[in-house]
């Protein structure tokens, strides 16, 4: 006998309802969500990375450049070096000659086996060259001897006139202001040396003042 069964079959040329929900449907779905998340991602880089780039570096401040032409002194007043740009590449500098250098105790060092002091012996160039109009007026030039007198143990710095000057002290102390003026501040912890007091010293020569 034959049973018929309750459900009817489903005809072979139409495919499974549940084979369609399971398979195409979806597919669509994820490829939207997958573009949101593309353009969500953008939209939150762009501002950031504008926010972040790298600024420009702003420019230094005139007071604290010295190709500028200002050099600040002690963070007070700026110092304005008294530059003649005519008459400093004629002002000749000689070696810088290291006379002494002394550390307490009996011992003595030669000359020859001192090391150099190059942070004061190019600050005082520095000022010579940066202050030629203090210079006084001669007819035939003039050599000034300058010794520079450092000591670390008392953080001192003594500039004076050298005996071999062909000038009188007195025409010289207007030239001698403007240099000692110019030194700069020294970090006494920062600058290399070997000795605890160094005597230096240096010969300038002037040229025939123009307008003498």
């Amino acid at each position: 006998m034959h049973v018929r069964s309750g459900f009817p079959s489903t005809p072979p040329s139409r495919p499974s309802p549940y084979r369609q929900l399971g398979s195409g449907g979806q597919q669509p779905v994820r490829v939207q969500m997958i573009l949101g998340l593309v353009v969500g991602l953008v939209l939150v880089a762009v501002p950031l990375y504008l926010w972040r780039r790298p600024q420009q570096a702003p420019s230094p401040d005139p007071a604290e450049t010295v190709d500028g032409g200002v050099v600040s002194i002690d963070g007070g007043t700026p110092y304005v070096p008294l530059v003649d740009a005519a008459a400093a590449p004629r002002v000749k500098l000689g070696p810088f000659k290291t006379l002494r250098c002394m550390d307490p105790g009996p011992g003595k060092t030669p000359p020859e086996r001192c090391d150099h002091i190059t942070f004061f012996e190019d600050a005082l160039a520095r000022a010579i060259r940066e202050n030629t109009l203090c210079a006084p007026s001669t007819k035939t030039g003039a050599v000034v001897s300058i010794v520079m007198d450092v000591s670390f143990r008392r953080k001192t710095v003594k500039i004076y006139r050298g005996k071999s000057s062909n000038l009188p002290a007195s025409r010289t102390k207007e030239l001698f202001r403007c240099i000692k003026r110019a030194m700069p501040t020294p970090e006494w912890g920062s600058i290399p040396h070997q000795h605890s007091r160094y005597v230096v010293n240096t010969k300038v020569t002037y040229p025939p003042s123009d307008t003498f």
